[in-house]
């Protein structure tokens, strides 16, 4: 009796940790992500004026996110206007020339770009599913465009860019004859959700696609 009694605790606290471990990482680290990025914007610009300045001033909490944000907004209708258009491509111009900050600018482009969804819709026309990296193998892929007749190639090609797990902007660049490929009712911005999250963030009518592309295949 004591004995299943103690297991029954056991098993009962088991479940409850699990359970809490489930709700508490997710919920604790969002909220310890959260506050770290409101920490880092509060001190961003407002407190590096009072220093340029020569002021010592105590800001208001969240006084210095309000700012950030505002400039962040004037930034982006300044780049809106030709000004800011032309002093951008002259900075682009600039960083290309140097190594290590034109990698890492076009990284963090590539993948602010992936991560607000701007962009997309220009560079990819459409989703669609085709076998790589080896037959019986079903990958989403975004059609970049068509490509022109190669000699030694059969059949018209088309270009596609095939996305890594968990970050969408690496991956491969493939040429794939059209017969290949296989089309999808999917967005492009469905297909990086889906992408970045492993498949996690998959949903039925994904699924129904990447079947019916498999049967058509057959």
């Amino acid at each position: 009796m004591w004995d299943r009694l103690r297991h029954n605790v056991v098993q009962t606290l088991r479940r409850d940790f699990v359970a809490g471990l489930l709700v508490f990482v997710p919920v604790g680290f969002t909220m310890l992500g959260v506050l770290w990025i409101l920490e880092q914007l509060d001190s961003m610009v407002l407190p590096r004026v009072f220093r340029a300045l020569g002021m010592e001033a105590r800001q208001p909490p969240l006084v210095g996110v309000i700012v950030t944000i505002c400039v962040v907004l004037l930034i982006g209708a300044l780049t809106r206007s030709f000004l800011g258009r032309w002093a951008l491509s002259l900075w682009e111009r600039t960083v290309e020339r140097i190594p290590v900050a034109r990698s890492l600018y076009a990284v963090l482009k590539q993948f602010m770009q992936a991560v607000l969804g701007e962009g997309t819709h220009a560079s990819f026309d459409r989703v669609v599913l085709i076998e790589y990296p080896r037959t019986g193998l079903w990958s989403y892929a975004f059609v970049t465009g068509e490509q022109g007749p190669i000699p030694g190639t059969v059949g018209r090609l088309v270009k596609v860019f095939v996305s890594s797990t968990p970050n969408p902007t690496t991956g491969y660049y493939l040429l794939v004859p059209v017969k290949d490929v296989v089309e999808t009712h999917l967005s492009v911005e469905e297909a990086f959700r889906l992408i970045v999250s492993a498949g996690i963030a998959a949903d039925s009518s994904a699924t129904e696609v990447a079947e019916s592309g498999s049967d058509a295949k057959q």
